[in-house]
């Protein structure tokens, strides 16, 4: 969350998965952030797993990211402890209307999109 890295610098930031834990202030930090090592007119993208509106993918997807995700993790990489807290992470998250609303605050120009029925969630956008 802090960083030398100069400012303008940058033509492209990307994300994947890490809004998720983020309180409200880390997130006010992020933005401005990005919006300080962005160039004008640089391109930003994130995306995370989401909680999903839609009650009949809700539940299926809540037992496969709470209970059959952390078994796997578990067979294939012998740890399902790092993957025990996805679901509350996701459940607590929701999705990024909450992120879209807190970069917009820092002069960029911030959209979102829906992916995998609201599976997961991303904003994207430019420095203005």
């Amino acid at each position: 969350m802090q960083s030398n890295l100069e400012s303008n610098s940058f033509d492209i930031i990307s994300c994947a998965y890490g809004l998720k834990t983020f309180n409200e202030k880390q997130l006010e930090v992020l933005a401005k952030e990005v919006a300080r090592i962005l160039k004008p007119n640089g391109k930003f993208s994130f995306v995370e797993v989401s909680k999903p509106k839609n009650k009949f993918l809700y539940y299926p997807y809540k037992l496969y990211l709470s209970k059959i995700i952390p078994v796997l993790g578990k067979l294939f990489l012998g740890n399902p402890n790092d993957y025990k807290m996805l679901w509350i992470y996701t459940e607590n998250f929701g999705d990024c209307d909450r992120v879209k609303k807190i970069f917009s605050k820092y002069h960029l120009n911030v959209k979102s999109e829906n992916y995998f029925y609201g599976c997961a969630t991303g904003i994207y956008g430019t420095k203005l």
